[in-house]
Formats: C-alpha cells, sequence, structure tokens
C-alpha cells in the first residue's frame, strides 16, 4: 500500500492447499497471530501439524519464507524427527537446529507451474501455455490477445486449459467451453455433432487445441469449434522435460 509502481502481493488460502487437513490449517493460522514462525521445526511444532500436512505446505510451495525451493523445503521437512514422549524437548531444539548445509537448486520454471496446479489448481508463475507456445502446434495457435485484430469469420486455431464446461437447458444441446490461455480466456461454442465426433476429448481433455471458426456479434467473441485435439500429455512433458529459462 502507498508503493508507486510496486505490484500487490496475491495470496492463495490455505483451503486450496490439496491434502491440507482443515485442522492443521486452522492451527497455523492460529499460532501465526501470536508470533511468525522462524523455521521449520517451529512450524511443524507450534501449529502441531504431522508429516502429511507438513509435505502438503511443502507441495504448495507455501515454505519458501522458511526453507527456500520446494525441493530444499522437501528435503528439510525429511529431515525433521517426529516427536516421541521419551525423549526431551532440548533433545528436539538441537536436532532441528543441526544444519547439513545441503543446498539443493530451484525446480526449473517449468516443475514449478505443474506442481502449482497439482497441489492448488492455479499458478502465479507463468502460464504452461506461455511455456509450450514455441512448441509443436502450439506454435500456430493464436493466443486471446491475438483474436482483438483478427476478422469476423476467419479460421482460426486456439488452445487453452479447460477451466469450465456448460450445457445451458435452454442451448438446444449446445456445449461452451472456456480455454485459458497466457493472455485470457476463449469463449468456444461446441454444437451437438461435432460434441458427438470429439466426445472423448470434451470429457477427458484439459488441455485442448481448437479449430474453428472466429465470430464476433455485438462485441461479444467467441470460435466456432469444427475440430478439437486432447494435448493433455504436453502438460506432463512439462514436468519431464524441464528447461532452463534463464
Amino acid at each position: 500500500e502507498g508503493c508507486q509502481g510496486a505490484k500487490a502481493p496475491v495470496r492463495v488460502g490455505m483451503r486450496l492447499v490439496k491434502g491440507l487437513s482443515k485442522e492443521g490449517a486452522e492451527r497455523v493460522v492460529a499460532a501465526r497471530r501470536q508470533a511468525p514462525f522462524r523455521q521449520l521445526s517451529d512450524l511443524r511444532k507450534r501449529a502441531r501439524l504431522d508429516k502429511g500436512d507438513m509435505e502438503a505446505l511443502v507441495d504448495a510451495d507455501a515454505l519458501a519464507s522458511l526453507s527456500g525451493n520446494r525441493h530444499q523445503a522437501r528435503w528439510q521437512v525429511m529431515a525433521l524427527e517426529p516427536e516421541r514422549p521419551l525423549l526431551s524437548h532440548e533433545h528436539y531444539a538441537s536436532a532441528d537446529a543441526l544444519n547439513d548445509e545441503v543446498s539443493l537448486p530451484e525446480p526449473a520454471v517449468s516443475e514449478s507451474v505443474m506442481s502449482d496446479y497439482q497441489s492448488t489448481g492455479l499458478t502465479l508463475r507463468a502460464h504452461p501455455l506461455a511455456l509450450l507456445r514455441d512448441r509443436a502446434p502450439f506454435v500456430r495457435c493464436k493466443r486471446h490477445d491475438d483474436l482483438k485484430a483478427l476478422s469476423d469469420g476467419r479460421f482460426v486455431r486456439i488452445a487453452g486449459l479447460v477451466t469450465c464446461r456448460q450445457r445451458p437447458g435452454t442451448a438446444s444441446g449446445v456445449l461452451f467451453l472456456t480455454l485459458e490461455d497466457e493472455t485470457g480466456n476463449n469463449n468456444v461454442v461446441v454444437w451437438p455433432s461435432i460434441q458427438q465426433r470429439y466426445r472423448e476429448e470434451l470429457m477427458k481433455g484439459q488441455l485442448l487445441l481448437v479449430k474453428g471458426t472466429l465470430q464476433k456479434r455485438d462485441g461479444v467473441t467467441h470460435i466456432v469449434a469444427g475440430a478439437l485435439f486432447d494435448h493433455s500429455s504436453a502438460l506432463g512433458e512439462l514436468r519431464l522435460k524441464p528447461r532452463s529459462f534463464r
């Protein structure tokens, strides 16, 4: 607040973290109100988190301020000893303070993006389409922002993550898709005949490429689908073949 030109921070609620128990999240919030967490062992003890909750926070990259990147956080969480009643508090304080001086490299951007989607369903990093844009077949696809300059009735290719599927009862069986790319959301109209031909792609696809006709009416832009192709496997390739973006 009050910073000229500075970007406002974006905070993601813990309810989006897959695998984090509701009780664990509530204890984190309550303990954080009392005092900031100093290190991972402090978080675990004061919020009384079990291994599952700690790993869920690691997967969501929620521990960066305490341990660094995901790889480093996972290593440090693995090193934390579970508390046992027969051992003293001093024992754990000493063990948790040990520094093995292992420094793990930060994950590639592509790996972090996919981990974000798997753990929270969204990312504050680069969009997957931005990472795939220079690869076939996505290099030939128009972005959402590109459609503004194109004329009505033009053939186009677009690609994006499927964020919404709707079949309103008043739409005579028409299916409406929303495909998200790195610049915005594209609205796609799929007529019943096309739905039958590409049923599996429509039902299972997470990342679709659509060939169709651009239509502009009264300030509304959408694409009438003529063919749909499931390229969800490309999302897995981002994790399997990480690249350097330096």
